[in-house]
């Protein structure tokens, strides 16, 4: 009856005993709280796939499905493992998601429009490469959980049978013995464990139990030399969460990065994970990213302009050459090569715009045929040319093909219908004209801007060196400027209200104009009309160019290397991966101390009869010590060694950290410096293109001089070629300054370790960077 009291009693404490060994931290989803409670405040983590991700599939169990797998490794799988082979997956489970198209900013023709929010939000989304830095972020954490769960107090305990059958016998007996336990650590270093162990015997021939006995014991080891220390047995501890720390830094920087990545092309963050010193790549002045591709954009239309021009000039030179001003055929065949030059290079632009676009969705995590129509907002103030008079003059260079073609027998009707045509755009180029005299307003509100970016240049001690003295950036110049861009604007009102007089005139005479003149007559005032818009769109294009400012940026190196010092998230890691190998080399030292433990152990047991009535005549207590001496440490000795030289490098790859960002920085101020001026010399460039194509187009529409030659140069084509070559090339170039110097301002912004994101993302722009 006794034994069977104690089985009973046995069973329920074995029952207590895995049902707190059960507990809730061996479940998978326990690992999630926990991580979720370490990782509470770090900004932008949740390793949790949104629905409207392109990269969570959206499962049902938190087990994933099986893939559909290669037939041919599905053949070799299951004549390995025959039968017991796993079932293959099914081709209808998806491995992207379902939803995420209903999530993605479609607009009414079923584009997504990409501007620089909808770039970031979309990265932010479906990039796998951030998603995978959070994960990494998530398995560090998932280190200091277990290093808190090992130096907590532990349960452990077993269960051991055997049945035993001699050879001859029916006697059957099994035997078991169970044990259970507690162990940890505390103080400086000791080890305890604390146990009960149980023995019962079954004998299954005539059902008798018998009961062995129960021990109690505990033991407490605590090192007296060697490992005698919080510092070394929490060194594990220490070392994750001081990682966890590093990769949680380490995340917010890859952010900042990140964003760079989206924006410019270039992450100079390292990833989580990442060990030891960090590295400070230094700034590349090619962009690539959003700015790339807004850039591919502008140039794009800067082309579809020059195609225009030339278009506009070889219907010119046609004309010039029909009137008997232009004495060679030649000029007008290279006026036309230089057209189909422009509109392959156009064609080429696209393609590549095409195919750099389709990297960049595939960068966001998005497929390659989603379409996608890049905004670029971004860079409105470089759109130089109007789009609507580079329509206006495709309209009437085409309209002046077919009035000009001999071989169109043109009716009465369809004259005055191309007439009316023409009168139609009458409201776009007034629109024009408004939008001219608002330009003009926004670059005298900019002036005295422009004037203090003339100033900080004319007071450049490098400049001046070069011979740029005052000379050079004069304000008097820029109130010049904006004088005869004015006086411009006034002529071009009264041109265009004289052009809109002839048609108008041109259209009351129609029924008293002989049939012969009518064609010519129209001819020649559109001629005159496009050469007036040509020149209302370089004036547009001339107010534009000198509105636009830069914002500053002065950097002191020393300073700034001060100011990164404090605030650059990956210099913090550097020290304290230094610190790290310092004390790895501080363990290795300790590893070499003789062992020397001081044991106490303890025992309460029970006998056969009387299991789990303790009795201290059964018991004994044992104190003692443990010695090993150094004799043999070798492996010891030569990691210790080792560590050392490992502290050396480590110091000088910190050092060399160091003196990378002060190159960094000294190259941002270099930088800065070259950008603003080669940002007024594109500037000037562009001015100057401008003009050059304004006297080519004069020279085109001079009147013949009396009692002189009336023809054009010989050079006349080539010239206006040209210039709008030139202008195309100077206009491109002004925007890849403007382009590399935001780039510049905002990495340089993260080299200080000033850069900050909002919730979406996005850099939170502090304006000018100005070093103390």
């Amino acid at each position: 009856m006794k034994a069977q009291l104690f089985a009973l009693r046995f069973l329920l404490v074995l029952e207590l005993f895995c049902f707190v060994a059960c507990r809730s931290r061996i479940k998978p989803e326990s690992a999630d709280r926990e991580v979720r409670e370490l990782l509470k405040d770090v900004p932008g983590f949740n390793w949790e796939l949104s629905n409207k991700s392109r990269l969570n599939p959206q499962q049902s169990t938190p087990f994933p499905f099986a893939p559909r797998d290669d037939p041919d490794s599905r053949k070799v799988t299951e004549l390995v493992q025959e039968k017991s082979a796993y079932p293959d997956g099914n081709s209808t489970d998806l491995l992207v998601g379902i939803q995420w198209k209903d999530s993605l900013p479609i607009d009414e023709v079923g584009v997504v429009p990409l501007n620089l929010e909808n770039a970031m939000s979309l990265a932010i989304l479906h990039s796998s490469e951030l998603q995978r830095q959070k994960e990494n972020l998530y398995l560090s954490a998932l280190d200091v959980t277990y290093e808190r769960f090992r130096l907590e107090p532990n349960l452990f305990g077993g269960v051991s049978a055997e049945a035993d059958q001699e050879m001859g016998e029916d006697e059957v007996v099994i035997k078991s013995r169970t044990q259970v336990g507690i162990r940890g650590m505390a103080g400086q270093g000791a080890n305890w464990v604390v146990s009960l162990a149980n023995r019962l015997t079954f004998d299954l021939s005539n059902g008798e139990g018998r009961v062995g006995g129960s021990l109690a014991n505990l033991t407490i080891t605590q090192p007296l030399l060697r490992g005698a220390s919080k510092r070394v047995y929490k060194e594990s501890l220490t070392l994750a969460e001081r990682q966890l720390l590093a990769d949680a830094r380490r995340l917010e920087q890859f952010r900042q990065g990140f964003f760079l990545d989206v924006i410019t092309g270039s992450n100079p963050a390292e990833g989580v994970g990442s060990d030891g010193i960090p590295r400070s790549p230094s700034f590349s002045s090619s962009v690539s990213g959003y700015l790339g591709l807004v850039q591919e954009v502008q140039r794009i239309r800067n082309q579809e302009a020059n195609v225009a021009k030339l278009r506009d000039s070889l219907v010119q030179l046609e004309s010039a050459f029909e009137a008997g001003r232009i004495g060679n055929r030649l000029q007008v065949d290279q006026a036309r090569q230089a057209l189909y030059n422009g509109q392959s290079g156009l064609l080429a632009a696209k393609s590549s715009f095409d195919n750099k676009l389709d990297g960049y969705k595939i960068f966001l995590g998005l497929p390659p045929d989603l379409m996608v129509r890049v905004e670029d907002d971004y860079l409105e103030h470089f759109r130089l040319t109007d789009p609507t008079l580079v329509k206006i003059q495709d309209e009437i260079n085409e309209l002046l093909q077919i009035i000009r073609n001999p071989d169109l027998n043109l009716e009465l009707v369809q004259i005055e219908d191309y007439g009316r045509q023409i009168m139609a755009m009458k409201d776009s180029t007034d629109q024009s004209l408004f939008g001219l005299q608002k330009d003009l307003a926004t670059l005298v509100i900019q002036l005295p801007q422009r004037k203090k970016w003339y100033e900080n240049l004319r007071n450049r001690s490098d400049l001046k060196e070069l011979g740029m003295g005052k000379n050079a950036f004069q304000d008097k110049v820029l109130e010049q400027m904006v004088v005869d861009l004015n006086n411009t604007s006034v002529r071009l009102n009264e041109e265009l209200s004289v052009q809109w007089d002839f048609l108008d005139e041109w259209f009351n005479s129609l029924s008293t104009t002989p049939p012969e003149n009518k064609r010519g007559i129209l001819a020649k005032h559109l001629n005159n009309l496009t050469g007036v818009v040509l020149e209302l769109s370089l004036a547009r294009a001339s107010v534009r160019l000198e509105s636009i400012v830069m914002i500053e940026v002065s950097v002191d190196p020393k300073n700034a290397h001060e100011v990164a010092s404090k605030e650059r998230l990956d210099w913090m890691n550097a020290r304290a991966a230094l610190v790290n190998t310092w004390r790895m080399s501080d363990l290795a030292r300790d590893d070499l101390r003789t062992d020397l433990d001081l044991v106490l152990s303890g025992d309460l047991g029970s006998d056969s009869m009387n299991s789990g009535h303790f009795n201290s005549h059964e018991g004994r207590v044992q104190l003692g010590i443990e010695l090993d001496t150094p004799l043999s440490k070798v492996r010891e000795r030569n990691r210790y060694q080792a560590s050392l030289i490992q502290y050396q490098q480590a110091r000088r790859q910190y050092l060399a950290f160091e003196d990378s960002v002060l190159r960094s920085l000294r190259q941002h101020s270099r930088m800065s410096k070259l950008y603003q001026l080669n940002f007024e010399l594109s500037r000037a460039a562009v001015r100057g293109a401008i003009a050059q194509v304004d006297l080519a187009r004069l020279r085109l529409n001079e009147p013949p001089q009396p009692g002189k030659n009336s023809q054009f140069g010989a050079t006349t084509a080539r010239d206006l070629v040209n210039a709008l070559n030139d202008l195309l090339e100077a206009s491109n170039s002004f925007l890849s300054v403007w382009i590399g110097y935001e780039a510049m301002r905002m990495r340089l912004t993260y080299d200080l370790g000033a850069m900050r994101l909002a919730e979406n993302g996005l850099w939170l722009d502090g304006g000018p960077v100005l070093s103390p």
